[in-house]
């Protein structure tokens, strides 16, 4: 018993002793320099969900829809991003584009110098509604308020920005978090990768997609979210007086009854098979007595669009896409997902361009048969059938979009799964956190 105390006090510490006593205060204490799986997930997840939330802008909902809809529509476009946040940023940027044009188009009005960008991306999502002498009220985009103006049907709304932006249910708190987040993932990588540490996979996908995010985010920044309740605007004269006077015949309609005027800029529309379950038309018959569309559906708004504009969505998408070849010599659990990983990541990076590249050439060219955009939407310029060479052409086309984006979305689900499931097996200085003082400058 002596030795052993001898030996106990031989090797006695008198940190140890003030730790064992939990009265005792103490300075500072570093924690471990590891971290485990959980706090990885958790890490991305949070990011991704939080990015997802903050930065999808819808369109207003219909008076009638509950709040279970409102949700279950918000998710939708949440796992159609995730799927395709390149598509996502697609949409964004038609809305701006829509948006930019119609401010000026309605500033060459008389007073309307305080027209914007938040008012045209509020009138484009369902802001105003229209309710005409005769018949339900319904929502008109920004060029139908143009149209209704510019023929003295209706007066301008006077709403200034402000009031439209205190409607908005964007929370400056929430996107700034949620670029505080965004901004430390990213210094958190560059740190692991300047000290050599591991990468999962998983927080690669996560920064790509941040990437496509943030385009999204430029795009929709002027864009209130969230919204509710409209502003209804009275117009003295019925429907069928308007259309009488501007000689509109055909008086049946797809969303509205003045459908006619935004059918001029549409480019695209959904593919037939997605009208038969389209969502927001609830399966209604195009009639001239069918009740308008309440809300204005979020891919109403598919243009044809610039060529400036056309670079400034492909540089993100190529740059979201080609992050995933930064995991080429990753270390993966097994020999058979780092090739596979390795396929999939050309294949996206490469796809995406191609896709776009061809879709692009086609506009070019003059070709006017109908192709299509990731499967659900086709042009709408479609040249009339009687040349058997184009419609061969047409076929081609289309097929070639078809198959193209198939593959892109099969890679794309690859990545997802496998971002996931490396998480099984990661390389044990994948856990260890970066040395934050190597970059503290010292003498």
């Amino acid at each position: 018993m002596s030795i052993n105390l001898i030996t106990m006090n031989d090797t006695y510490n008198p940190l140890l002793d003030t730790l064992n006593d939990a009265k005792q205060l103490v300075g500072w204490v570093d924690s471990p320099n590891v971290r485990g799986t959980i706090d990885i997930i958790w890490s991305c997840v949070l990011v991704l969900v939080t990015s997802l939330w903050t930065v999808i802008h819808l369109n207003l909902p219909a008076k009638d829809d509950r709040w279970i809809r409102v949700i279950a529509r918000k998710l939708r476009w949440g796992f159609m991003a995730i799927l395709g946040p390149d598509l996502l940023t697609l949409i964004a940027a038609n809305q701006w584009e829509s948006a930019r044009r119609s401010v000026a188009q309605i500033k060459d009005l008389a007073g309307s110098k305080e027209w914007t960008l938040k008012h045209a991306f509020y009138a484009d999502s369902g802001g105003f509604h229209l309710q005409p002498a005769e018949g339900p009220s319904f929502p008109i985009n920004a060029s139908t308020l143009h149209f209704l103006v510019s023929r003295q049907y209706i007066k301008l709304p006077e709403i200034s920005s402000e009031e439209i932006w205190d409607k908005s249910k964007a929370d400056v708190f929430a996107k700034s978090f949620t670029l505080l987040q965004t901004g430390w993932i990213a210094i958190q990588s560059i740190a692991r990768a300047i000290q050599g540490l591991s990468i999962s996979p998983m927080e690669l996908f996560t920064l790509a997609f941040l990437v496509s995010t943030a385009s999204s985010y430029f795009f929709w920044w002027h864009k209130p979210q969230d919204v509710k309740i409209p502003i209804v605007i009275e117009c003295k004269y019925s429907i069928a007086t308007i259309l009488a006077e501007n000689g509109v015949l055909d008086t049946r309609y797809a969303n509205t009854p003045l459908d006619f005027v935004a059918n001029s800029t549409r480019f695209y529309e959904r593919r037939r098979t997605f009208q038969n379950f389209d969502l927001e038309r609830r399966g209604q018959d195009q009639s001239a007595d069918r009740i308008p569309l309440q809300r204005i559906p979020d891919d109403d708004f598919l243009l044809s669009l610039p060529f400036s504009l056309v670079y400034l969505i492909a540089i993100p998408a190529v740059i979201h896409s080609s992050i995933h070849l930064a995991g080429w010599n990753f270390a993966y659990p097994t020999p058979t997902e780092k090739l596979l990983w390795r396929i999939s990541s050309v294949v996206l990076a490469a796809g995406s361009s191609i896709n776009v590249g061809v879709t692009r050439i086609l506009a070019v060219l003059g070709y006017e048969g109908e192709y299509n955009l990731a499967l659900v939407w086709v042009n709408t310029n479609r040249r009339q059938a009687g040349d058997s060479s184009n419609r061969v052409f047409s076929a081609f086309a289309d097929t070639f979009l078809t198959l193209s984006t198939l593959v892109l979305v099969i890679v794309r689900c690859f990545i997802i799964t496998e971002a996931i499931i490396s998480l099984r097996k990661l390389p044990a200085d994948a856990f260890e956190t970066p040395n934050w003082t190597n970059f503290i400058p010292h003498i």
